[in-house]
């Protein structure tokens, strides 16, 4: 039954799934408008309805990366941050109480309407937290746009002390990663860190993953699709193919903290794959 109701939700538009979600939603936002919305740090929360990006409790994996960031990324209070795929403020909101006032956060993201709503929900509080939109193509989220293959980060060399990509690698293609890992690069200072999620294959999560609830079964040259029809759905990469790419960008070590999506049996960290570049 999941597996045919994704198989719908992907075959559905970008604007239809977003619509198709406020309608699932409708009577459980109309409940919480009616029981008074969430805050945190004075923010309001987006409704269930309202979220399209991943699942889950939105609030709650923004708190628990706001810890990642912190541990495995070496984030401090006095670092500029850039947040790559911002969505509606999933990891910027429980930042607010952490990075100082004097410090900067930039986010951007490829869907117009969620850049707006974090202007209008985070920034006229936090006038520090900048957000823009990226006019990009990607058949999970947008309908139109550029190639993230040539994207210019809007930022100039060495602005940044740490940066972070969140579901986004999950789904772009590969040349649009490899210029991802170029650009932040470019854009983060020297000794600074790059935190970003993968579903990464290696042999382990190739035999696992076979039987969980994340099949990668079309397989592209070195990447692997989840659906045929809407490639961004869900993206694999081969985890040494990912090292050659970050080493060829300039990132001269990594280290992995492996999920468990893929059912894989050691002890994991979170459920995506996650990578520190530094």
């Amino acid at each position: 039954m999941k597996k045919h109701l994704r198989s719908f939700f992907y075959a559905l538009s970008p604007q239809g799934r977003r619509l198709f979600r406020r309608f699932v939603y409708f009577p459980l936002d109309t409940y919480l408008k009616l029981r008074g919305k969430n805050y945190y740090n004075g923010i309001e929360l987006p409704l269930p309805g309202e979220i399209f990006t991943g699942g889950g409790d939105f609030l709650k994996n923004g708190l628990i990366f706001k810890k990642y960031f912190i541990k495995l990324g070496k984030l401090s209070k006095n670092n500029d941050v850039l947040d790559v795929g911002s969505g509606l403020g999933r990891m910027a909101i429980p930042l607010t109480d952490f990075i100082n006032e004097n410090n900067r956060y930039e986010g951007f993201d490829v869907v117009k309407t969620a850049v707006i709503d974090c202007q209008h929900r985070i920034s006229s509080k936090f006038p520090n937290f900048s957000f823009h939109h990226a006019s990009l193509e990607n058949d999970l989220y947008t309908s139109s746009g550029k190639s993230a293959q040539g994207y210019s980060f809007p930022f100039e060399k060495n602005t940044f002390d740490f940066a972070w990509a969140t579901s986004v690698f999950t789904h772009m293609d590969p040349d649009g990663v490899m210029n991802y890992l170029n650009e932040a690069r470019r854009v983060i200072r020297p000794g600074g860190r790059f935190l970003a999620t993968f579903f990464l294959m290696d042999h382990e999560s190739k035999k696992c993953s076979l039987n969980s609830k994340y099949p990668f079964r079309y397989k592209i040259n070195d990447t692997w699709y989840m659906s045929k029809k809407t490639k961004g759905a869900n993206v694999a990469f081969d985890s040494q193919i990912i090292l050659n790419w970050a080493k060829d960008a300039g990132w001269k070590n990594t280290s992995i903290y492996f999920g468990r999506w893929s059912g894989r049996p050691e002890e994991t960290t979170d459920f995506q794959d996650i990578i520190v570049f530094h």
